[in-house]
C-alpha cells in the first residue's frame, strides 16, 4: 500500500471515530457535566473549599436551566447552597490543579430525579426531561452572495465552535468539514434545502433533523465586519421542512464581531432547546395505559429495550405481560398523549406502529423488518 493510499485509510478512520464520539447522546438529563472552576483564596484548603460550594451552585442552576422553559426563568426556585447537598446524588472531580492559595477542577453531578421533580412541581414549573436525538447544524454564510460552508473565512461557523451543548436537552452536532462533508454537500446545495443531499449529510452524522442556519450580511462598517444581519433558519427533520426568518438583527455598539455572532449562534441553539422543550413538557395530569407486542431475538435484546425504555421520561412503568423465546407483550404506563409517547420513544430509537387494534413496539437498532 503507497504512502497516500495508507493516508486516506487512516484519514477515514480517524473520522469515523470522530463521527461516532461526535453523536453519542447524553444519558441522563439529571447529569450535568463540564463545570469549571478556579479560585483563588488565603491557602489551597479554603480555595477547595469555594470552589466545591461555587461548582454545586453553578451546576445546580444549569440543572433547572436545563429541564425549564426560558419564560419560567424569573420563578425558578432558589436554594440555599448550604441545603442543595440533599437533591445531589453524587459527584465527581477531574482535572484537579492545586497551588498554595489556587484551586482548580473540572466538576461532574448527578442529581436525585424525585427531589429535583418534586423541587419544580411543588413551584408550579412546567419542565421536560427527554434527551432529543442530536441536531445537526450547517451554519451558512452568505456575505453578499457569496455563500460559504466550508470554504473560509466563515466566522458565522467559528461562532458555532465557540459555542457549549454539554448540558442541553438538545445535543447539537457540528460537521468535521473534512473531504467527505465537501464532497457531499456544496453550499449552494445548502441554500437551496437539497433533500437528498441534506438526507446524506445526516445519515453519515446519524441524526434525524438538520439545521441550515443561513447567515446574510445586510451592512457591514468600515472594516468590512457585519453590523446588521438577517437570518433565517430551516430545520428539515420527520415532519418536513420548518423555516423562520429573523430580519435587521443588529450589532451592538461595543459588542465585538465574535461577541456578536456568538450571540445570534446561542440564540438559535437556544430556540431549538425551547420548541424541543414546548413539545415534551411533562403532563403529570394526563395519563394512560398501551397494551404492545415487541417481536425480539432473545433475552439480551429484551434486556435492551427494557433498559431504553427506563429512560424514557414519560414512561413511568412497564407492565410485563407475556415473555416468550420471540415474543414480549407488555402495558405502557405513560403521561402526556400518544403523539408525546411516540416522539420520547423515537430518541431511544424505539417505534410504535398499529394494525387495527393491535400496537407493535419496533426495535429499530434491530434492522428487524416493519
Amino acid at each position: 500500500m503507497n504512502s497516500v493510499k495508507q493516508f486516506f485509510v487512516l484519514a477515514a478512520i480517524v473520522t469515523a471515530v470522530f463521527v461516532n464520539t461526535a453523536t453519542v447522546e447524553a444519558a441522563n438529563p439529571f447529569e450535568i457535566k463540564g463545570i469549571y472552576v478556579d479560585v483563588t483564596a488565603d491557602n489551597v484548603t479554603e480555595a477547595r473549599r469555594q470552589a466545591l460550594r461555587e461548582g454545586q451552585n453553578k451546576a445546580f442552576e444549569a440543572l433547572l436551566k436545563r429541564l425549564t422553559l426560558k419564560a419560567d426563568r424569573d420563578f425558578l426556585p432558589w436554594v440555599e447552597p448550604a441545603n442543595q447537598a440533599q437533591y445531589i446524588r453524587d459527584f465527581s472531580i477531574s482535572g484537579e490543579k492545586t497551588s498554595a492559595v489556587r484551586y482548580l477542577a473540572t466538576l461532574s453531578y448527578h442529581f436525585k430525579e424525585e427531589a429535583i421533580r418534586d423541587l419544580l412541581k411543588a413551584r408550579g414549573l412546567s419542565f421536560a426531561e427527554t434527551i432529543s436525538k442530536p441536531v445537526l447544524v450547517l451554519a451558512l454564510y452568505d456575505d453578499n452572495g457569496r455563500l460559504s460552508l466550508w470554504d473560509e473565512p466563515n466566522p458565522w461557523s467559528g461562532a458555532w465552535s465557540s459555542l457549549s451543548f454539554q448540558n442541553g436537552l438538545v445535543p447539537v452536532v457540528l460537521p468535521l468539514g473534512d473531504l467527505a462533508d465537501i464532497s457531499g454537500l456544496s453550499a449552494q446545495q445548502a441554500a437551496d434545502m437539497d433533500e437528498a443531499a441534506l438526507q446524506t449529510m445526516a445519515q453519515r452524522y446519524d441524526v434525524n433533523t438538520v439545521v441550515v442556519a443561513r447567515l446574510v450580511v445586510a451592512s457591514r462598517n468600515g472594516n468590512g465586519e457585519p453590523t446588521d444581519v438577517d437570518l433565517i433558519t430551516t430545520r428539515l427533520g420527520a415532519k418536513g421542512q420548518d423555516r423562520n426568518t429573523s430580519l435587521g438583527i443588529t450589532r451592538g455598539a461595543e459588542e465585538s464581531k465574535d461577541a456578536f455572532l456568538k450571540r445570534i449562534a446561542s440564540s438559535v441553539s437556544d430556540g431549538l432547546e425551547e420548541s424541543w422543550k414546548r413539545d415534551n413538557v411533562l403532563q403529570f395530569g394526563v395519563d394512560g395505559i398501551l397494551p404492545v407486542n415487541l417481536l425480539i431475538d432473545g433475552l439480551n435484546e429484551w434486556i435492551d429495550v427494557k433498559k431504553r425504555l427506563s429512560n424514557v421520561a414519560v414512561v413511568r412503568r412497564v407492565e410485563l405481560a407475556l415473555l416468550s423465546r420471540d415474543t414480549v407483550q407488555i402495558n405502557l404506563h405513560f403521561i402526556g398523549d400518544l403523539d408525546q409517547l411516540i416522539g420520547s420513544l423515537r430518541q431511544v430509537d424505539l417505534d410504535l406502529t398499529v394494525s387495527g387494534e393491535s400496537w407493535s413496539l419496533i426495535n429499530l437498532r434491530q434492522g428487524r423488518p416493519q
